[in-house]
Parts: structure tokens; sequence; C-alpha cells
């Protein structure tokens, strides 16, 4: 029987940035006692969720990341803004949005979703949506209640970092949580001068 894993294409956040959010975890913590807050050391940039796999599967997904890295540049993120999904009044997921570079994030996500269609991984049907998750809740967070909490530290949260990898990771539930282990690290390694011509 194959064995199979639980896998996803992610960008790492950089350890600065890790604590920047934890900070705001912090702050948003006591207006919000029921939310389940993401550890910082699981934070990241979701680009593709792979699913359940066979892990035999791995060789033909590195093949088509390793294709993406070397077609794309670092490039420059913030960390900018935060919110709540589905949305204020129903929210159940509280996320940090991104500035910067976005375009070339959106590029590298859709180059990737048009390599793996091509080894028989379908297209996400919902559009791509960057950003960083920080907290989920099991119920309705109330809207007095997240609005005060966002008042603790305003809508204007900023942090820049560099994107200069993407990575494949293995996905383990466990009861403490998901625990997250890198299996292949690509980096972006084509040249700026080339990237604008």
């Amino acid at each position: 029987m194959a064995k199979t894993q639980r896998t996803f294409i992610a960008v790492s956040i950089p350890e600065p940035v890790a604590r920047f959010l934890r900070d705001v975890q912090q702050r948003l913590q006591p207006s919000l006692p029921d939310v389940r807050w993401a550890a910082v050391g699981n934070i990241h940039l979701t680009l593709k969720f792979l699913g359940e796999i066979d892990s035999g599967q791995n060789s033909k997904i590195i093949v088509r990341m390793g294709e993406v890295a070397l077609r794309a540049s670092p490039f420059s993120l913030a960390v900018k803004g935060i919110g709540a999904f589905p949305d204020r009044r129903q929210a159940r997921v509280l996320w940090v949005g991104l500035a910067g570079d976005v375009d070339h994030l959106v590029s590298i996500q859709a180059d990737l979703e048009k390599g793996l269609e091509s080894i028989g991984f379908p297209r996400d049907r919902r559009s791509f949506s960057p950003h960083l998750t920080i907290g989920r809740s099991r119920r309705r967070i109330h809207p007095d209640s997240l609005k005060k909490a966002l008042d603790t530290i305003g809508e204007d949260i900023f942090e820049t970092f560099m994107v200069e990898q993407i990575g494949l990771y293995k996905s383990v539930l466990k009861p403490t949580g998901a625990e997250y282990t890198m299996l292949h690290a690509f980096k972006l390694c084509k040249q700026e001068k080339d990237r604008v011509q």
C-alpha cells in the first residue's frame, strides 16, 4: 500500500516577522479569549494545498517547483492590515494581509498552479487571496469584541520581509495542532535584470 502524506507548498515567514505577529496576537488576546492562536512557528503563506497525496508523487512535484523557482526572482512583501474571514460580522478566522510586490507573488502562485495541473493536481476554484492566518475560533467572534481587539492595535500594522524561496511541506495533524516539516526548499534564482526585460 502506498504511503500518503498531507502536503502543501508555501513561503515560510522569517523569524523577525514571526515575532512581530506574536506581538500582534498578544495584543489581541485579552479581548478575544475564545480564539485559538496559531503558533508563530507554524504561520506560513500557503501557495498551494496539495492535500493527502501518495509520497511517490513528490519527485514530480519537486520538478515543477524547481522550474517555477528558476523563473522567479526574490522579492519584497510587507505584513499590512488585519481582517477576518468570512467578514467582520461573522468572523471565525483572523488574518493579516500582505502588501509590497504582491503581483510577483500572484505570478509565482499562478505558475505553480499551471505546472501542477500538468501532473494531475486540479487548479483551485477560489482565486488566490494572499494572507497569513493568525487565529481561529470555533464560534463566531462577536463583532463588538472584534472591534475592541482591533482598536487596541490599529489596522495599519506594517513589517517588511524578503521572499527568497518556496518550500514543499508535510503536515501531520496532532491533538496539539498541526506539525509542519519542510521536505524541500527551492531558491528563487532568476536575476532581477532578467525579470524586468
